[in-house]
């Protein structure tokens, strides 16, 4: 198995198993198996996909169930006794709003992710105070590893955002976005650029002094805290033409609103697993209490040539099994009545890394050229 796929934030080598516990995922001829040691449980079960698959249990008070997903990326919750649990024993990213589990296999003939022996770039936390939201915010960017050489040289940068439920680190420590570039930029299949992923979920208060998600504060945030700090403390463009964002599922949707309504930031505008409607104003995932949207942003769309001329790269994409691809095709049609230009791609897959990691892997290779 190619060491670095189950590289994580916590620690680069994988945890391994202690005395009296058994390792997490195994191999057994052709299948692998998801186990646990835990002799005085009564019930272990591991959630995928929102389905729960129950364990067996051995004599020796080891539960297993075998593992049916054959190769890629996959967010796994252990829940014994009904309590879900965080094991140390797979690796950790952060997804549906908390710490969680994932087993990664290798898929075949496929390794434009994995780390390679070319030049690396770094990936580095910042911290930054936020205006929008009065507290301290985090973002996580990514240098080329021509960065700290070419000290006069400015980079191009990409604002690069997560979905729904996951935050700043998703895009390193699930979508391996810096090994991606790292490998494109190698091959010179993409301009190296500088990468800033910052938490889409921002958090506030609502009327009540609760704390809640409003992912429409993104925006603003953006604008008034991500952008200025980030072009203070790197050496990245100041323009439209050295800009693009892009973002998965929420993230898409945060890229619409965002590029429809200030055109005059983005260069290049990336839709992964994407949104260009807004489907989560107003819906059980909208935590403020508000209205459906009314899609103000997409205004833009009624002036083709003009949104045809402003972008150099409109990117589209979505797995051929994504759950809201209803959603897709009906962008997909107000975008062909509207007489939009837009590059689209449909991989196979669903709602997931696997997907999202061969979407920024394409639109890398196609902006700022």
């Amino acid at each position: 198995m190619n060491y670095n796929i189950n590289e994580q934030m916590l620690g680069f080598d994988r945890v391994l198993s202690w005395e009296g516990q058994v390792p997490a995922l195994v191999k057994e001829g052709e299948h692998y198996f998801l186990q646990l040691r835990a002799p005085e449980a009564k019930k272990v079960t591991f959630t995928m996909n929102e389905e729960e698959f129950p364990c067996s249990r051995e004599e020796n008070g080891i539960w297993r169930m075998k593992y049916t997903v054959h190769a890629g990326i996959q967010y796994v919750q252990l829940k014994i006794d009904g309590v879900e649990v965080v094991t140390p024993l797979l690796p950790i990213t952060y997804g549906y709003s908390r710490p969680y589990n994932y087993v990664a296999l290798e898929i075949e003939a496929e390794d434009f992710y994995c780390i390679k022996d070319v030049p690396h770039g770094s990936v580095r936390r910042e911290y930054f105070f936020s205006k929008v939201t009065g507290e301290w915010e985090s973002c996580v960017v990514y240098t080329p590893y021509c960065y700290e050489k070419e000290k006069e040289r400015e980079f191009p940068v990409l604002y690069l955002q997560h979905g729904h439920g996951e935050n700043e680190v998703g895009w390193t420590a699930s979508g391996k976005v810096n090994f991606i570039l790292d490998n494109l930029i190698a091959e010179k299949k993409a301009v190296p650029m500088v990468v800033v992923m910052s938490n889409g979920m921002v958090q506030t208060l609502d009327g009540n002094g609760k704390r809640i998600v409003d992912f429409r504060l993104f925006e603003k945030q953006l604008l008034m805290d991500i952008i200025p700090y980030a072009e203070e403390k790197f050496r990245i463009g100041r323009t439209k033409k050295m800009r693009a964002m892009a973002g998965l599922s929420m993230g898409s949707l945060q890229t619409s609103i965002t590029g429809f309504d200030h055109p005059g930031y983005f260069s290049s505008l990336g839709i992964f697993s994407g949104f260009v409607s807004d489907m989560i104003q107003g819906s059980p995932l909208d935590m403020v209490q508000r209205e459906v949207s009314k899609n103000e942003h997409m205004k833009i769309l009624d002036d083709a040539d003009m949104f045809n001329s402003i972008f150099d790269v409109y990117f589209r994409a979505m797995g051929d099994q994504d759950p809201f691809w209803e959603h897709f095709d009906h962008d997909d049609q107000i975008l062909k009545e509207k007489g939009i230009n837009q590059i689209r791609r449909v991989y196979p897959g669903a709602h997931d890394w696997n997907v999202w990691r061969m979407c920024i892997c394409d639109f890398a290779q196609l902006i700022f050229k």
